[in-house]
């Protein structure tokens, strides 16, 4: 006897209606990545200046002064997959790792009071030391990493939350020897003056420097000061970034064109006319990957429908070892 079953008619109704979601999806990215192109956003700015190599290697040193100075070459950024689904609502900004040591630097960025960060940064280490030891085999000599967690802060109100997870727990004076004693470094923008933010001339200091600004009119004025301090090209090349990406809801067009042209003046036209080819290209680069990342997303979601491998890759057109891969991300991430 034949019979259709409810697995098959999920199957059906999930093939059938798969162009509409597939269509859902990229215009879902496409809406994502222009909203974060006409909206001024504090994480979006300090996250992509420290996923620059140099910049993080600067900050390093900068605020956390180490007996001896971080080299760009010894740093590597460090995967976030190890962040599990009970926590991927709060990832941790950035991870980086020395080169040929167990050293990592967690960096969060944080635009708002959270009383629970004590924890959350315990468990973002505790996460870190499960994935560093995932394929190792842990012996007598074995010594486990070491990782500085910082926190970048950068909201009005003023931070009250214990630094130190120890000062979380409960007080008992017979079993304080059992105490977790895990402190992150503090980096409260208001507490960084001009002098400290300006410097190393980096674009990280300059990022926190345009934090301090209240209204637009500050804006614009702390825009203008960075712009006429600054000594490096790739520094007025990333302000013109901002400016044109970033800042284009922000700033009237007039004040816009205002501050291009001081950075226009600055670059000389025509190295500044292959900059502006070069952002377009970048642009383009990015609304590449938005809809090559919206296809990974469905094909994950007909993954957990137990959908035929052969269909998702029909469907979205994906190659398999990308399919392998996100089987890969779904298995460390349950």
């Amino acid at each position: 006897m034949k019979v259709f079953t409810y697995s098959q008619y999920i199957k059906c109704i999930h093939t059938f209606r798969l162009n509409a979601v597939m269509q859902l999806a990229e215009e879902s990215r496409e809406y994502k990545l222009e909203q974060q192109e006409k909206k001024y956003s504090h994480d979006k700015l300090i996250k992509n200046i420290l996923q620059n190599k140099k910049e993080a290697t600067e900050f390093i040193n900068q605020f956390l002064e180490p007996r001896e100075e971080v080299k760009e070459k010894e740093l590597i950024r460090y995967t976030n997959s190890y962040i599990t689904k009970k926590y991927k609502a709060k990832e941790a900004d950035l991870v980086y790792r020395l080169k040929n040591q167990d050293i990592f630097f967690l960096i969060e960025h944080q635009s708002s009071i959270d009383n629970n960060m004590p924890y959350r940064i315990l468990n973002y280490c505790l996460d870190i030391m499960r994935e560093w030891s995932r394929n190792k085999k842990i012996g007598r000599n074995t010594n486990y990493p070491i990782i500085v967690p910082i926190i970048i802060y950068t909201g009005e109100q003023k931070w009250k939350v214990p630094k130190n997870f120890k000062e979380k727990q409960i007080s008992n004076y017979v079993f304080e020897r059992y105490n977790i004693d895990l402190e992150y470094n503090f980096i409260d923008i208001h507490k960084c003056s001009k002098q400290v933010l300006f410097e190393r001339d980096t674009m990280f200091g300059y990022a926190m420097f345009l934090e301090k600004a209240k209204n637009n009119e500050e804006l614009h004025e702390n825009l203008s000061i960075i712009i006429n301090s600054t000594k490096k090209k790739e520094n007025l090349e990333e302000l013109h970034n901002i400016i044109s990406y970033l800042l284009n809801r922000v700033l009237d067009e007039e004040t816009q064109i205002k501050l291009l042209k001081e950075i226009d003046k600055k670059v000389g036209e025509k190295e500044m006319s292959t900059l502006v080819e070069r952002l377009r290209r970048d642009l383009q680069n990015q609304r590449k990957q938005a809809r090559k990342e919206g296809k990974k997303e469905v094909a994950e979601n007909m993954l957990s429908l137990k959908l035929d491998e052969t269909i998702i890759l029909k469907a979205t057109g994906i190659k398999k070892e990308e399919l392998e891969e996100i089987k890969r991300n779904i298995v460390v991430a349950s």
